[in-house]
């Protein structure tokens, strides 16, 4: 069998870009979205107007670079710079411009709000071509390692252990002084590293953080599963359940306990739904939260989240007919109902507080009389011996979101199936991100900057689930149309301008 003969490199050749190009490379596709995108008008910084000094890049250009780069698990942005020297994609899309590092690395530093309302673009855009079913959405976070170790990330526990072990060495050095001398440097080492655990001491008693990240100065430590914790943020998104398309997302370094309410509240606006409208919210259960379930369903959110299995330790020592789950709330007369027939009234209402003072829980508290409750023969497992000692009935403490948590318990009992769906929908954008692309880690350092990195990877996601969706083809025909129709409107735009002008300076005009 005869072999493929080689072409002769030292040939000149007159070539097309565009003939190198697929019609169905995602190149074309970002080419159509920036192309259909008003830059300057989403927010990002247009540099060159003044006609002193170098020509600077048009911000279609970057941002252009960036999908492509991030499309294709390029994020640094010294390899950005090679791959426009070596990428015939690129060529063609970048117009066969080849900026620095710096200028790459400045431009997604520059334009934060920029790439976040580029997502936002292509969300609406996604939504005028029917992409987001409007129902329901799935609501999760994931974990990023940030560019911070986990030595250079303290808590209370860990600096008072770094100065207990320095304290224990410098009495070894001043033991040692007794018997022979000792190297002057060590104790210089040793005040230098006691200075430094006493400024990040005194640092995080003046502040309400539990943490200190000396590198990243947002990052946190947060569990990641088990017993493993990692020092990153957490990144929690809202996904739509008919295509698997990013709704919402934000960046936080907090854990999913108070996060419900906010990113329910942000897809519902997102989706451009009306108060009134209804919107089902699927969560596991670290998610589950009286305070946030009652938000979503004041706002006609509603929720199906997944109860911890762990109970209330306060009732473990009651039998479970005499748990507050069997007492029967009467929503009518406002009391409740004991086992034995007998009437708890409402006494009061008390706030709950945390440890930094906010309120984190209301409730009602319900008893009934010790006189009633000793002529009962389950009194001594219904009423703790604290308050037979004093005295005093059976009391059941109702919180104020237990209707909410009621109905959310109700809604996952009548509807398993769709709550099964849950891992589907939201864990499917970041399997894509960290498993294919993998994105396991930030770049940048701080929220606002990371913010700005996932602005651009989740874009970057609900490209690649369109083009899952609709075709290359049917994509750059969407983006083609939508380019049409702008073009029509500046130029609408643009004449009505131009009228007013001549009618202002035409000498019938009273203001020529």
């Amino acid at each position: 069998m005869p072999q493929i003969k080689n072409n002769d490199r030292d040939q000149l050749m007159m070539l097309s870009l565009a003939e190198h190009v697929s019609q169905d490379s995602t190149a074309r596709v970002i080419d159509a979205f920036i192309n259909a995108s008003d830059m300057e008008n989403l927010g990002f910084i247009v540099k060159g107007k003044s006609k002193e000094g170098r020509p600077a890049y048009p911000p279609e250009i970057l941002a252009k670079l960036y999908l492509y780069g991030y499309l294709h698990g390029i994020r640094s942005s010294r390899k950005l710079e090679h791959a426009c020297k070596i990428n015939i994609e690129l060529w063609w899309l970048l117009e066969n411009q080849k900026p620095h590092y710096k200028t790459i690395a400045d431009f997604r530093k520059d334009n934060p709000q920029g790439f976040a309302n580029l997502f936002i673009f292509f969300r609406d855009f996604c939504l005028k071509l029917d992409l987001y079913g409007k129902e329901t959405v799935a609501i999760d976070g994931s974990k990023f390692r940030a560019q911070n170790s986990k030595k250079n990330n303290y808590n209370q526990r860990k600096i008072d252990k770094h100065l207990h072990y320095i304290d224990e060495q410098f009495e070894e050095y001043i033991k040692g002084l007794d018997e022979n001398d000792r190297d002057e440097s060590l104790k210089q080492k040793l005040d230098q590293r006691r200075d430094k655990y006493n400024q990040l001491n005194e640092q995080l008693n003046n502040t309400d953080e539990t943490q200190i990240s000396t590198t990243d100065p947002d990052a946190r430590a947060l569990p990641l599963h088990m017993r493993i914790v990692e020092v990153g943020y957490n990144i929690q998104s809202a996904v739509d359940s008919k295509n698997n398309l990013i709704v919402d997302y934000q960046v936080t370094n907090k854990n999913d306990h108070r996060a419900l309410a906010p990113m329910a509240l942000k897809a519902k606006e997102a989706l451009k739904l009306q108060q009134d409208d209804f919107l089902t919210v699927l969560a596991d259960k670290g998610y589950h939260t009286g305070e946030q379930i009652q938000t979503c369903h004041d706002n006609n959110i509603e929720t199906l989240v997944a109860a911890p299995k762990k109970p209330k330790q306060t009732d473990l020592s009651k039998p479970v007919f005499l748990r507050k789950e069997s007492f029967l709330y009467n929503d009518n007369n406002d009391t409740y109902t004991c086992p034995n027939g007998q009437t708890l009234t409402k006494q009061a209402r008390y706030k709950r507080r945390d440890r930094k003072g906010r309120i984190s829980g209301q409730f009602d508290r319900y008893n009934i009389k010790y006189s009633i409750c000793k002529n009962c023969h389950f009194i001594n497992q219904c009423v703790s011996k604290g308050n037979r000692n004093s005295h005093q009935g059976r009391y059941i403490d109702r919180y104020l979101s237990d209707k909410a948590i009621q109905n959310n318990a109700y809604n996952i009992r009548h509807n398993k199936p769709l709550y099964k769906r849950r891992q589907a929908i939201v864990e499917h954008p970041f399997g894509t991100i960290k498993r294919q692309w993998g994105y396991t880690h930030t770049l940048l350092k701080t929220i606002p900057k990371v913010s700005t990195e996932f602005s651009i990877i989740l874009l970057c996601y609900n490209i690649r689930r369109s083009i899952s969706i609709l075709g290359h083809n049917g994509l750059k025909k969407a983006l083609n149309s939508l380019l049409a129709t702008i073009s029509v409107l500046r130029d609408l735009i643009y004449h009505a301008s131009m009228r007013s002008k001549v009618s202002i300076h035409h000498p019938s005009c009273r203001f020529s």
